[in-house]
């Protein structure tokens, strides 16, 4: 970036910030896609799909920009897949992750046609008791290992 370039950069961002006042969030949409791209010619070849983990951002316009690029949702609140559907994204490009939730919060995924995923022994048994395999769900294996509880994921010192 030249030395124009920079002062017309941070002319933009303080004409932004007295239009809008601070704090202000301010995402660079160009960096956003070449990040995705990168991602995606990485696994060039590969049947993969990409899902925006939506608790990292929930702006609407972020979300929506996603979704024109391609991306899947991973959401792990109704809320976020509500958000997720207001964004454009269809219910069967939505994977529902939620964790110790109620099972009603299951239920309403099912009734939105969205991905489920379910890490949880009892849920999948409540789940498979209501349904059968009438509807499609994942299995997220939790091992519960945390840092340093197994040896292949401890620091190691020197």
């Amino acid at each position: 970036m030249s030395s124009t370039e920079a002062e017309l950069s941070q002319q933009q961002l303080i004409a932004v910030a007295k239009e809008f006042g601070t704090p202000v969030y301010i995402y660079h949409a160009e960096t956003i896609a070449r990040q995705y791209a990168k991602l995606k010619d990485a696994f060039k070849g590969v049947n993969a799909r990409f899902f925006y983990a939506c608790k990292a951002l929930t702006n609407i316009n972020i979300l929506k920009y996603m979704h024109q690029l391609g991306a899947n949702l991973d959401c792990v609140s109704m809320n976020e897949v509500r958000l997720g559907m207001m964004a454009g994204f269809a219910p069967e490009n939505i994977l529902f992750t939620p964790n110790c939730v109620d099972f009603g919060e299951y239920l309403e995924a099912k009734d939105l046609g969205v991905c489920i995923n379910i890490d949880n022994i009892s849920i999948l048994e409540q789940f498979g008791n209501r349904f059968g395999s009438s509807y499609p769900v994942c299995i997220r294996l939790n091992p519960h290992i945390m840092a340093g509880g197994n040896f292949k994921i401890c620091l190691r010192q020197n």
